[in-house]
């Protein structure tokens, strides 16, 4: 949950709180959540409730993306929620996601004009194209760190052909959309999840100082994983313990994003969903005070909250 003020069309961070939940694990083979995820994801609504008591339900955006938007049980946990959270919840189609995704990373790189911005979530991936703050190309598809995770690294083995399986795996799902994206080109890739974030931060530590993601310098990360014999072993400079289970599986997604895309190489934006959702709902909302959820900030394909107070000149506003 981020907290944050508007000061004319600014936004001004207050304070961050953090909480992983990766409802996307708890995904079973008929599509349905298991009652552990549901209770992580009412737990960490349960969280977010106290912090938004003395908001107007009207002036509240609440989003929920890929995990509800495919689990066949999601109006179970989207009715427990409503006893827990008093404003409503909005399950967001997969392309308002990354029209979202897009926009934040526009607002934070206005350097170039043409952008191709990658995002990969728990569940899902998205890969937009656009031209200064407009998209011109988006796409979200199935396969996410959390999901590949289970599906090729689910008994933790690091193995070449474990990583070469899930690179197959994520390259037929983009051989129909490739076409159009490398046709239409770009200027700059950006990457904008915390798995991309991830990648840079471990290839700094291992002496690539301008954090700049290569396909070269996937395939060497792909090899120094393998020198670990499990996921639990893995200890990498930069990789945070909570990423650690899923960082494998975001390796082998972005490595075929980038055979699939020839994508020559990629900066990590932070720019993310949080300024993209922000940005849509503060240019609808009068209200003194207002509060909106950017879908997938830091819990990957679940639920998160941005916070925001907006200072209106000659009049005061509660907190």
């Amino acid at each position: 949950m981020v907290v944050a003020k508007v000061v004319g069309q600014d936004l001004q961070l207050v304070s961050r709180h953090k909480q992983r939940v990766r409802m996307a694990s708890g995904l079973d083979a008929e599509g349905n959540l298991d009652n552990a995820a549901i209770e992580r994801g009412l737990e960490c609504l349960a969280m977010f409730a106290e912090r938004l008591q003395g908001f107007e339900v009207d002036n509240v955006r609440i989003a929920a993306t890929h995990t509800l938007r495919i689990a066949n049980n999601a109006h179970i946990f989207l009715q427990r929620a409503r006893e827990i959270l008093p404003f409503p919840i909005e399950v967001i189609p997969g392309e308002e996601e990354a029209r979202l995704i897009y926009t934040g990373v526009a607002h934070t790189q206005t350097e170039s004009n043409s952008k191709l911005v990658v995002d990969i979530g728990g569940g899902s991936t998205e890969l937009i194209i656009g031209k200064a703050f407009e998209p011109v190309l988006l796409n979200s598809t199935q396969m996410g760190c959390v999901s590949y995770t289970n599906k090729f690294f689910a008994n933790g083995k690091l193995s070449s052909k474990n990583f070469t399986k899930a690179i197959l795996s994520a390259r037929q799902r983009l051989e129909a959309l490739s076409p159009r994206y490398k046709k239409k080109g770009w200027e700059v890739a950006l990457g904008s999840s915390g798995t991309i974030k991830a990648i840079k931060e471990v290839l700094v530590g291992l002496g690539n100082e301008d954090g700049i993601i290569t396909n070269k310098r996937l395939y060497k990360l792909i090899d120094k994983l393998c020198e670990f014999d499990s996921i639990d072993d893995i200890a990498l400079s930069g990789l945070t313990i909570e990423r650690k289970p899923v960082f494998a599986a975001g390796v082998a997604i972005l490595t075929a994003i980038f055979e699939s895309l020839k994508i020559r190489e990629m900066h990590f934006s932070p720019g993310r969903c949080v300024k993209g959702y922000s940005t849509k709902w503060k240019s609808t909302s009068s209200a003194p005070t207002f509060a909106c959820a950017p879908p997938k900030t830091w819990q990957p394909n679940t639920l998160s909250t941005l916070s925001m107070q907006r200072k209106c000149v000659g009049r005061r506003t509660s907190s």
